[in-house]
């Protein structure tokens, strides 16, 4: 097994790990762990941030042996990190309403007896519980995992874009991201689902187009737990791997039992059947979001800004797309074709059209798309297909020679410049 491979095996089992296990282990009646005294929960504190920065710091360095590290872009993305954390702080979790919500939410999705849809998504909460554990500061404990999967996130969203562009232009992908995020936060109560739900997301993204689907079951699984949309990845991996011979039909068949039993076991233990209601607690909400007929939930906003909240997430991308779209990599084309029409339905059928959060993860696949490709880059490109049968380290270097043999015949014939190194996920 290839050093990549085991490094993903590595991290995604320490995650369901740190997330499935104070879930399985606590029986209700579940409350707040109560205040140790000072010294005790600052040591926690200051323990808790070492072991994240550790995981991160572990992370770099390995990249860094493998040539794909950027210091300042770590640091980067860790102080991005923090000022995502602080502007949902001021934005929505110090508010007295959403504050009391978020602790009547915790504490309803621990016992099993809070509403759906937010019952079925419990793995985030096994997260905050664990670190709740060493802590005993609930406060606390929230705003280190907001950070953290924040962090996973960007860093997640920038190895997506690398697989197409080098590095320093693949940076230009989450400028979107930074200009959208006070929005996509700004009408929702705070729920924990969303940093480690929309990390899952890209990552399945990454493990798509290298073709890998053990990885991308074991992020699909998780992702479900997290939010049932992650079921989107599996019509995603069919029309990019899927569809070419019989083994990617049987794959994509494994993925979708695999995505069926992970909905299935988050809620069938706590009394869910079949039927729109019991996906988000009202019913169909077509008509509702659409302003037809007799609503059947109360909209907090207006028609208008109900409508414009897609609009802002996807429009903008449309015209950069559409002028170069006979650039754009196959396998992105595909997904967005596919993706977006799913999500922006499911958020229609079973969402409120302004929870804009739930379009975070088509930001990176718009944004990848939307940077020009530059033809230097086209080794970026040919890697996702190079690692898919890298298992053999000597079949690694042999593609290497031949994709830098043939980008450089081009390049002396099309007289362009060598390309940035690249950068691969």
């Amino acid at each position: 097994m290839s050093p990549r491979k085991v490094l993903t095996a590595i991290s995604l089992t320490a995650l369901a790990a740190a997330t499935l296990v104070p879930l399985l282990v606590e029986r209700p009646p579940i409350d707040f762990l109560p205040l140790n005294d000072a010294v005790w929960q600052w040591t926690g504190k200051l323990f808790v941030v070492g072991v994240l920065l550790l995981i991160v710091a572990w992370r770099w360095y390995i990249d860094r042996a493998l040539h794909e590290a950027d210091g300042p872009l770590t640091l980067m993305f860790l102080a991005a990190a923090g000022a995502m954390t602080a502007c949902h702080w001021l934005m929505v979790d110090h508010q007295p309403y959403p504050a009391e919500w978020q602790r009547d939410l915790y504490l309803g999705i621990l016992n099993h007896t809070y509403e759906a849809p937010h019952r079925y998504r419990p793995l985030p909460y096994g997260f905050v519980r664990l670190l709740e554990w060493v802590t005993h500061d609930w406060v606390f404990s929230c705003l280190a995992y907001r950070w953290f999967f924040n962090y996973w996130l960007l860093w997640a969203w920038h190895r997506f874009a690398c697989l197409f562009h080098a590095p320093r232009r693949a940076a230009l992908t989450l400028l979107p991201f930074a200009l959208l995020y006070p929005v996509s936060i700004a009408l929702y109560l705070g729920q924990l689902t969303d940093p480690l739900s929309h990390t899952l997301f890209v990552l399945g993204f990454i493990y798509i187009v290298e073709d890998r689907p053990v990885a991308l079951g074991v992020a699909l699984v998780l992702g479900i737990i997290a939010k049932e949309t992650a079921m989107l990845l599996v019509p995603c991996y069919f029309v990019c791997c899927g569809w070419r011979g019989w083994r990617g039909w049987l794959t994509t068949a494994a993925l979708g039992a695999a995505a069926t039993v992970a909905f299935l076991g988050a809620r069938l233990p706590l009394g869910w059947q079949p039927g729109a209601e019991q996906m988000n607690g009202a019913g169909l909400m077509i008509g509702t979001n659409l302003g037809i007929g007799a609503p059947i939930a109360r909209m907090p906003v207006s028609l208008a800004v109900n409508y414009l909240h897609p609009l802002l997430f996807v429009v903008p991308f449309l015209p950069p797309i559409a002028w170069h779209w006979r650039t754009i990599d196959v396998r992105l084309r595909w997904m967005a074709m596919t993706l977006t029409p799913l999500l922006l339905a499911s958020n229609l059928s079973f969402g409120w059209l302004y929870e804009s959060r739930n379009y975070v993860p088509l930001l990176p696949l718009f944004a990848t798309m939307a940077l020009p490709v530059r033809r230097s880059s086209a080794r970026a490109q040919l890697a996702p297909q190079m690692r898919s049968g890298a298992d053999d380290q000597a079949e690694r270097q042999s593609r290497g020679v031949r994709a830098v043999g043939d980008r450089s015949q081009h390049t002396r014939q099309a007289g362009e410049e060598p390309a940035d190194h690249d950068y691969h996920g």
